[in-house]
């Protein structure tokens, strides 16, 4: 049993070690954020792993370590949230609450991930062991195979959905009607630009982004709409593509808006580089917060036009 403990716990890390790779491309993180999961998916593996063998000897009072641990795996959810939230006055394009709950959900959950691999894997160990006979290094290998599908299994099934999947992405022009209002593609009254100097840098360096729904649908407008996932959206870009503005410079921070024309949602950009296929790809690959889906099924047969779907 010794071997399998180890092996489980080795299949837990690699679940999470997998897991850190989507978490980056979701949630960009620092290296010690990443070495701090890291430490964590240990204990969440050696957990899962001890959990079989108690079972076994009929210590069922072990099992109360596991309502410790989702304790501190809970703990550290709401560490993560404070964290960022403490982070949002010095960023030049804050995350928004519902970001930032979306983030710390998806660290609490990935340990559970570490604890669900490990335990299965020593439990298939055992049935093949001790319940079909099957030989010592067979059943190691069966069960640490099993594993490495079950976390990639895993890693599949909580791969959230990005905007992407939900929407268009094109880029249209910026202009200005009346001297200030500021036009992104065929909507104007994004914001009221005062200062001359001002218009000249949006004419210059600003990038008009127009989303819209997929399928003309309601549904999909609903999301995108949310307020919450307005400001992922913006945060997203400047995460990946930098922005060209000053702390000082209130007039060049991102303010998507709605036309509710066609549903369809307006932003201008100051990317430091002026990439059209990377902001695109830089809006597409924005994931769609828990929050931001909408709780009304009428709307799931819903066109724009106010049609159903066929």
């Amino acid at each position: 049993m010794d071997k399998i403990f180890f092996i489980g716990i080795i299949i837990g890390v690699l679940s999470r070690i997998i897991m850190l790779n989507l978490d980056e491309k979701q949630y960009p993180a620092q290296p010690n954020v990443l070495v701090s999961q890291i430490v964590l998916a240990f204990v969440a593996s050696s957990l899962g792993a001890l959990l079989v063998p108690a079972l076994l000897e009929r210590s069922y009072t072990s099992i109360t370590f596991l309502s410790l641990a989702a304790e501190q795996f809970r703990q550290v959810r709401n560490n993560r949230r404070d964290t960022l939230q403490s982070l949002e006055s010095t960023q030049l394009v804050s995350r928004g609450n519902s970001f930032i709950e979306d983030i710390a959900r998806t660290y609490e959950i990935r340990n559970y991930m570490c604890i669900v691999t490990s335990f299965l894997t020593v439990a298939l160990y055992h049935a093949l062991n001790s319940e079909f006979k099957v030989k010592d290094p067979t059943a190691l290998i069966v069960s640490s195979l099993f594993g490495l599908i079950l976390a990639y299994i895993l890693r599949r099934s909580i791969s959230r959905q990005c905007i992407g999947d939900i929407a268009e992405i094109s880029i249209v022009d910026v202009s200005f009607v009346d001297t200030s209002i500021l036009k992104v593609g065929d909507f104007q009254g994004l914001t009221n630009v005062a200062l001359k100097e001002d218009r000249e840098k949006y004419l210059k360096y600003a990038v008009g982004i127009k989303i819209m729904p997929r399928d003309n649908s309601y549904k999909n407008a609903s999301i995108i709409a949310y307020v919450g996932q307005r400001q992922a959206i913006c945060y997203n870009l400047y995460s990946r593509l930098g922005i060209l503005k000053q702390i000082v410079e209130p007039a060049f921070t991102p303010l998507p808006r709605k036309n509710p024309k066609n549903q369809c949602l307006y932003l201008a950009f100051f990317p430091i580089e002026k990439d059209e296929r990377k902001i695109i790809e830089a809006v597409k690959s924005c994931p769609i917060l828990d929050s931001a889906r909408g709780k009304n099924i009428a709307l799931n047969n819903m066109k724009i036009e106010g049609k159903e779907i066929v």
